[in-house]
């Protein structure tokens, strides 16, 4: 599996914490080319999703065993997610940095930076990865994603949607628009408002505002 580090937007200084995409080879599913975006899924399952990414040949030893009860249970265990949380936040504080993180009404944390002088602070960052990325990104998608939409934008919009955030005719290209080169989006709604900055993190575009 593929990791692909989205860009982030910063306005403080807190060292932002890229938001790690999963990138599957192999999408199945039909595809437009519209304003509607694309209708390409990640997998026609989440067991399928799981099984592609343990076929990819990235997941560590602690990861697999999740993975694979994951497959079998047809989810994710919010138990196994918490556990990859721990020894992500267990590893990063034995090492000085302590992460500012919020846990969305999904059950999912997000990680807003930390307040670090360290050079080496996002090496140590990926390196307490190691054990926990894999689950981490199969576990948003199943909580943020659930018809496991490959255009991350969609994700976006549906979920901005269902917060009453942007009307029913918002479309991809109104996003792209609003979105620009993420230094100066111009979107309907207050990015930094938790329900739209959530939405926002789930799709992989993340805005931070800590002081």
């Amino acid at each position: 599996m593929d990791l692909q580090r989205a860009s982030a937007v910063t306005v403080s200084r807190f060292v932002a914490i890229p938001v790690i995409l999963v990138l599957l080879s192999g999408i199945v599913g039909c595809s437009r080319t519209d304003s509607a975006g694309t209708d390409e899924v990640l997998a026609s399952s989440l067991p399928q999703l799981f099984q592609q990414a343990l076929d990819q040949g990235d997941a560590s030893p602690i990861e697999r065993e999740a993975i694979e009860r994951a497959i079998v249970a047809g989810r994710i265990d919010a138990a196994d997610y918490e556990a990859a949380h721990v020894r992500y936040m267990q590893c990063m504080m034995s090492n000085g940095i302590e992460p500012q993180i919020r846990k969305t009404p999904a059950g999912y944390y997000i990680e807003e930076g930390w307040d670090s002088n360290r050079t080496d602070a996002m090496d140590v960052h990926w390196r307490c990865l190691a054990d926990n990325a894999l689950i981490d990104q199969l576990y948003r998608i199943q909580q943020a994603n659930p018809g496991l939409l490959a255009d991350q934008r969609l994700v976006a919009i549906q979920c901005l949607r269902r917060e009453g955030l942007v009307d029913a005719d918002y479309t991809v290209d109104d996003f792209d628009r609003d979105l620009g080169d993420m230094s100066k989006p111009t979107f309907p709604f207050d990015i930094y408002a938790e329900s739209a900055n959530n939405c926002l993190f789930f799709a992989g575009y993340a805005f931070y505002t800590m002081s």
